[in-house]
């Protein structure tokens, strides 16, 4: 057997349970068994490049043997001299409804008095859902065409079914490793390295506090910048330097976010701790002309207690406090995520035009996210 992963060995062992049994070991064979293991094998390779669904009515053919074996101890057997008619006549072909006419193969066995029943259909099913789960997404998911197509292939059928156990064992193990050699593997759905969500690595751990060239409060300006130009990306935003009026600059709150002629949203941040005696000082102005405006207002602060954001609420403000915004942006993907940095890096460069600021975050993303698009400006300095 080729080398398998963890996750491709699972998706197997779920198959082979059909119809081994749990830690089952295959005996060796005798020479004329493994002859035919390698005629039927080259049977199926030989046509696989052109009916990719050969490989599933092999290994359909195998299980579907294999569970009848269950009910006749005979088929657990090597039968060299086994034919097709042979075959047909001790596990006569049928349906649930007893027509010998329809399109999928349903062999019938005589057990203690019982008819038991077993067919390809249910097994070309579990068949694709091997390869599904094994990341092969490229197999042929068609089970009404797939099982249709089995009487063109009744030399391969009677292989199977003259195989003992242990002989339909190692030609399923064969088999199952063809396909996951020529299926294509499906690499879209994730990454060995997951890219870094930086937004979420700058709201946790970068250092916010004002320096000698950096305003008090910038930072977290930066970061309701880009939070709201991310996050709601359909409005036009209206910014100026940390540190300017509002009023001077006829906007309502530090970020101003407009639809068209309509101010939809007006954002006042706060790198502060609110509590019920400071929210007066620091956002009353604000709540008040939100309330006498008539306009959505969001608070955005580093933290809050009930009764400031109770106080803040019946004035029409919303309170978000940092833990609840990093909690929003852990659930954006990625892409949206970067939307926001992409908006912090714009304010801090653009807005405040702090280069000693922008030079100390691009240093932070070179140790968090080596390969972020931004240090294409950075020259590590």
């Amino acid at each position: 057997m080729s080398e398998r992963t963890e996750i491709e060995q699972a998706a197997i062992d779920r198959f082979l349970g059909l119809g081994f049994d749990n830690g089952f070991t295959p005996a060796q064979v005798s020479v004329s068994e493994n002859d035919i293991i390698s005629r039927a094998f080259k049977y199926i390779e030989d046509r696989y490049s052109s009916l990719t669904y050969v490989l599933g009515l092999g290994l359909d053919f195998i299980m579907v043997a294999q569970k009848i074996s269950k009910h006749d101890p005979e088929a657990r057997k090597f039968r060299s001299d086994l034919d097709l008619k042979a075959l047909f006549t001790r596990y006569p072909r049928t349906t649930s409804n007893g027509s010998k006419n329809v399109n999928t193969l349903t062999l019938t066995f005589q057990h203690k008095g019982k008819v038991k029943k077993e067919g390809i259909r249910v097994i070309e099913e579990k068949v694709c859902d091997l390869f599904m789960a094994a990341d092969r997404t490229g197999y042929p998911s068609a089970y009404v065409y797939n099982t249709g197509m089995w009487q063109h292939y009744q030399e391969l059928l009677v292989d199977c079914f003259k195989l003992s156990e242990s002989g339909r064992y190692l030609l399923c193990q064969r088999l199952i490793d063809f396909g996951l050699k020529m299926l294509p593997e499906n690499s879209y759905y994730g990454r060995e390295t997951p890219r870094v969500r930086l937004f979420e690595e700058i709201i946790n751990s970068y250092t916010r506090t004002g320096t000698a060239n950096e305003n008090a409060g910038m930072v977290m300006q930066g970061i309701a910048y880009g939070y709201m130009k991310a996050d709601r990306p359909h409005l036009s935003l209206i910014v100026d330097k940390s540190r300017t009026g509002s009023a001077r600059q006829r906007r309502f709150g530090d970020i101003d976010c407009y639809y068209g002629l309509d101010l939809e949203v007006s954002v006042e941040v706060k790198d502060e701790n609110i509590t019920a005696t400071r929210v007066e000082s620091e956002l009353g102005q604000f709540a008040r002309d939100v309330h006498r405006h008539k306009v959505q207002g969001l608070a955005l602060v580093l933290s809050i207690d009930t009764e400031a954001r109770e106080w803040l609420a019946s004035y029409g403000v919303i309170a978000q406090d940092l833990k609840m915004t990093l909690v929003n942006v852990k659930a954006w993907d990625w892409r949206k995520q970067d939307d926001a940095v992409q908006g912090l890096l714009h304010f801090i460069s653009h807005v405040e035009q702090n280069p000693h600021a922008v030079s100390r975050i691009l240093k932070f993303i070179e140790n968090i996210d080596s390969f972020h698009s931004s240090l294409f400006y950075y020259s590590g300095t």
